[in-house]
């Protein structure tokens, strides 16, 4: 994972000036939570591969799918439940058939780190879903499945998103901005770190940063087996 911190402003740059001041360089870098929590992308697409799994604890009528970084070095990424018919749309349409861009969003809580990572699916590829899981249901929302929800376009594109506090971007990039086609996170699992295992307590952007080479290179434990091994090592 390439993703690093944003680097502290240069203090040679520093000199008084009658110009506006750089509002990027001005934005706080913290605390860091889950309404205002630190975000990151793996630069690199991944080819993601599916697999229904079973997990205890899931609610009636969902599937645990677990997604694996393809490969001869395959690496499990992420596990989360969905609807059935959701998951089932998945296989149907070939929704993960190529490479996606993996973004997530991580927080403070408890002393600890949560967060989620999440696929960008391209609009073409929603619509795939979507049809996959209701197309008879395309003139009538009233008799739609409420699970179908889950599938819809009705959310903010990752691209308005990100893009939301680039005004000042250059016009050259408009064009480009305009032709690009749209993308929409599924949250794909959720990323833990206990407080004890935590390395670098006094900063969240490398405690992530290692957090997220961790599960990319396939060290990362599932969540209540690091919870019992915390436990077995106080002992």
């Amino acid at each position: 994972m390439s993703w690093t911190p944003p680097e502290p402003p240069d203090e040679s740059e520093e000199e008084t000036s009658d110009e506006a001041p750089d509002e990027a360089a001005s934005e706080p870098h913290g605390p860091y939570t889950r309404d205002n929590p630190l975000t990151f992308l793996v630069p690199e697409p991944i080819l993601l591969r599916l697999e229904r799994v079973d997990r205890p604890g899931a609610a009636p009528g969902e599937q645990p799918v677990a997604f694996s970084r393809a490969g001869p070095d395959e690496v499990l990424l992420a596990v989360n439940a969905y609807p059935a018919p959701l998951v089932d749309a998945f296989f149907a349409s070939d929704a993960f058939g190529e490479p996606v861009i993996v973004v997530g969003a991580a927080w403070e809580e408890d002393g600890g780190v949560r967060g989620e990572l999440s696929a960008l699916l391209p609009e073409r590829t929603m619509r795939a879903i979507q049809e996959t899981v209701s197309p008879e249901d395309e003139d009538d929302d009233d008799e739609a499945e409420p699970w179908a929800a889950s599938a819809t376009l009705g959310g903010t594109s990752y691209e308005e998103v990100v893009g939301s506090d680039d005004d000042d971007d250059e016009e050259d990039d408009d064009d480009e901005d305009e032709d690009a086609e749209p993308h929409f996170p599924l949250v794909i699992g959720a990323v833990i770190r206990f407080p004890e295992n935590r390395k670098f307590p006094a900063d969240f952007e490398l405690e992530v940063d290692d957090l997220m080479r961790s599960i990319l290179e396939g060290r990362a434990m599932d969540a209540a087996e690091k919870r019992i091994d915390n436990l077995l090592g106080g002992i």
